[in-house]
């Protein structure tokens, strides 16, 4: 005799059917005028088949009917909490049968297999639009959930950070220790959780996209969007002082971030036609996926991407600063924001051994952002042989500026952006006026991601205060400057 699956209450599509407002009868009713409506098909959905669904007594219902039901709760097929049998070929008194025949009615139909999928498609695509646009607003709005971790002496710019994370004063780069771990703990929380499912679109009507940056490349891939290996930060003290890393993938990042971003912009914005307003409060209510996150600040609860943002300083007796407009349609996180120049994720020029061992370097990251985002160098995409840092310019004339002094590089600290938790890692380089002028003398105005002023902004109080005026600084650009200026007189004599 084959075995018999105890019967068990279906208490998802239950609670579907409850947080609906809706008696059995009324959810038979929708079903039917839905099927009618929009498929043209008269299947008999009453009362008493949706009691047999949700007290267990079919565990799997026809593929039409999961649909329906998928559909009318704006759900993939896969969370209605039906079971698949184990054994198909016993299903009778297990699934339901179509009592008669589903037919057209007429031949013009409607042909549109999956039209719930496409509208939770078209929304998760105008509010990862939104997000590009009001980055910086909802930055601001994220930060005041953690008003514990704002950065001493700066908010409303949606950098947050921990004490610990801060050193008291800028540490010289060639002071700090790096380490590197090859194999790591996986984080606790990978983005594939059930608490992400609401901002991961249906792929399908029986699934949704399995992580966030699945959802990226298909619907709204930007130019610049591949899965780089990356340094990812595992701890940091600034008493010895250290910073300790291991691997991990750019998506990776973006799976966290980004589904942090899509969440909380989702909750916290308004939409009312062409319009769209940031809410002027922020709640932790409806942001299950942030909830699980947690502390931003354990590290081993999410992978950290560790990014380094170099605020450049032209030095001497009127000290100037470059910074950059991120484009939207280039990249896949930061876009809309004026952020800092250099920027780029802490990662190697290519996956091979040497080239991980001799790019494991803030300052040679620095060096290979600058020859991309200021001197317009092709992008070092990870699929090239180690670069010959000793041999090729700008390298060799950087190093030995930095050799003589010519360029100081201070780290700054570690900062949070509030709305994406991603990290950067905030350094400055003064760099004296001479040498600037012969390094960036072919200087592009554009490059990859974006365009850049033309101009050094001067670094004095009043641009500081227009710029923080503007809202258009990205949370790790508004903390640099902020910190550098705090310490200018130990960083610029």
């Amino acid at each position: 005799m084959p075995s018999v699956e105890p019967r068990v209450p279906n208490t998802v599509l239950i609670a579907f059917r409850e947080r609906a407002g809706l008696s059995q009868q009324d959810l038979a009713d929708e079903l039917t005028g839905l099927a009618a409506n929009r498929h043209g098909k008269y299947p008999q959905i009453t009362r008493k088949t949706i009691g047999r669904w949700e007290r267990g007594e079919v565990v799997w219902p026809q593929p039409f009917y999961r649909r329906l039901l998928a559909e009318f709760f704006g759900c993939a097929g896969d969370e209605l909490g039906f079971r698949r049998p184990r054994r198909i070929q016993n299903e009778q008194d297990q699934t339901e049968t179509l009592r008669e025949p589903l037919t057209f009615a007429t031949a013009t139909a409607p042909t549109d297999a999956e039209p719930h999928v496409d509208r939770d498609q078209d929304e998760w695509r105008q509010i990862r639009s939104a997000l590009g646009r009001h980055r910086r607003d909802l930055a601001v709005l994220a930060e005041s959930l953690y008003s514990d971790h704002r950065v001493p002496g700066l908010r409303n710019t949606g950098a947050i950070s921990s004490p610990t994370w801060i050193p008291a004063q800028p540490i010289p780069l060639d002071e700090i220790t790096l380490t590197l771990d090859s194999v790591v703990v996986e984080p606790t929380v990978t983005g594939e959780e059930t608490e992400s499912a609401p901002v991961r679109p249906l792929a399908t009507v029986d699934a949704r996209y399995r992580r966030y940056h699945d959802a990226i490349r298909n619907l709204a891939a930007p130019r610049l969007f591949e899965n780089r290996l990356c340094f990812r930060l595992l701890g940091l003290d600034w008493t010895q002082p250290r910073m300790h890393f291991g691997q991990m993938g750019f998506f990776d990042a973006v799976d966290t971030n980004e589904a942090l971003a899509h969440e909380f912009a989702a909750h916290h914005l308004a939409f009312d036609g062409d319009s769209e307003t940031v809410m002027p409060r922020a709640s932790m209510r409806r942001l299950p996926f942030r909830k699980l996150i947690a502390n931003p600040f354990d590290l081993s609860r999410r992978p950290l991407m560790g990014a380094i943002g170099t605020l450049t300083i032209r030095g001497g007796e009127s000290p100037s600063v470059v910074l950059h407009q991120r484009d939207s349609a280039s990249v896949a996180g930061g876009g809309g924001m004026v952020h800092l120049l250099p920027a780029g994720i802490f990662q190697p020029s290519s996956v091979l051994p040497a080239a991980i061992a001799a790019d494991f370097s803030i300052w040679r990251n620095i060096q290979r952002e600058y020859a991309e985002e200021l001197l317009g160098h092709d992008e070092y995409d990870g699929s090239g042989k180690p670069i010959r840092y000793g041999e090729l310019e700008p390298f060799t004339s950087m190093d030995q500026a930095l050799r003589d002094g010519r360029i100081q590089v201070f780290c700054l600290g570690v900062t949070v952006d509030a709305l994406t938790l991603a990290g950067d890692i905030l350094t400055v380089a003064i760099i004296a006026p001479d040498t600037y002028d012969e390094l960036f003398a072919n200087a592009v105005e554009t490059n990859s991601e974006g365009s850049m002023p033309v101009r050094a902004f001067p670094f004095e109080e009043n641009t500081l205060t227009w710029l923080n005026e503007s809202k258009r600084l990205s949370p790790g650009a508004a903390a640099a400057l902020h910190l550098t200026w705090t310490h200018r007189k130990f960083l610029l004599g």
